[in-house]
């Protein structure tokens, strides 16, 4: 049955693809292609503003958490290949970083079919209030200073302590364990431990975040897989326009103010966050 974009509501009981109007995934891909424009010019696949918008027009968590990993796996991929050919990927942070949190996705999203739907709605909504704190806070700092003293704040010389990698390791397995199970690779959690912990310049960043963020993204998506929560219809929709707009995006990186667009992205989430956790509260 076919249902019409006017029958949804915000908190609509969950529906797979084929249950979704043409208006509805018309709608779904010009959301990715805006979030995915603005992601690839800040670094970061912001799956957490498109898992909410799946959710809030009709798609069941479970498949919009799935769909939204393998989509921010594919537009990072896309988005990182200018930063590979810019050589703006440290690749040992890679490394150091992306192997925990891989492992922690491919746990979370192997079972999330067992966590409450109401749960996982509630850790997304922490997860935006987190993610727009940490965009806010930054943008804010960054704002404060000039170019001149944030180019000399870079001095990441690619060593990485014992120290470092043990931290940042720990805090990216407990990423990946929550974000695999949510539907989020949470690459606006690893910015700031890239560019203020490891000291690393924010074009470096965003091109090192991107691939880590497509080495979890599979992982959490497989695992959602061997569970059986995935629609390839949806993934074709969201995931194009996605692709698209985080590519265009990341080949812009640079001629647009980061700093203003974190702030702007962070205002966005804020607002989100109520709206899902409502979502939550009423299921």
């Amino acid at each position: 049955m076919i249902t019409q974009i006017t029958q949804f509501s915000i908190f609509a009981a969950s529906s797979p693809a084929d249950d979704l109007s043409t208006a509805t995934l018309v709608l779904l891909g010009l959301i990715s292609l805006a979030i995915g424009l603005v992601g690839g010019l800040i670094g970061i696949a912001l799956g957490v503003i498109r898992l909410p918008a799946m959710v809030l027009l009709g798609v069941d968590p479970l498949i919009a958490a799935s769909t939204n990993l393998l989509v921010s796996a594919v537009s990072s991929l896309a988005a990182s290949l200018p930063a590979i050919r810019e050589k703006r990927v440290a690749y040992s942070v890679v490394v150091a970083l992306g192997v925990p949190t891989f492992i922690g996705a491919l746990i979370g999203g192997l079972y999330a079919d067992v966590v409450p739907i109401w749960l996982l709605l509630s850790a997304v909504a922490l997860f935006l209030v987190w993610s727009a704190i940490s965009l806010i806070s930054r943008a804010y700092r960054e704002l404060k200073v000039d170019k001149a003293s944030r180019k000399y704040a870079a001095t990441y010389d690619g060593t990485l302590s014992p120290r470092t990698v043990a931290r940042e390791g720990i805090l990216g397995l407990i990423i990946g364990l929550v974000g695999g199970a949510v539907g989020v690779a949470l690459g606006v959690l690893r910015m700031p431990s890239l560019v203020q912990v490891l000291k690393m310049e924010p074009g470096m960043a965003a091109g090192t975040n991107l691939i880590i963020t497509v080495l979890v993204s599979i992982s959490g998506f497989t695992g959602h897989l061997i569970g059986d929560s995935n629609d390839w219809t949806l993934v074709m929709v969201v995931g194009t326009a996605a692709t698209i707009g985080m590519f265009v995006g990341s080949r812009l990186t640079g001629r647009v103010e980061p700093a203003k667009l974190r702030l702007v992205v962070g205002i966005v989430l804020l607002l989100v966050a109520p709206v899902v956790l409502l979502d939550a509260i009423t299921r």
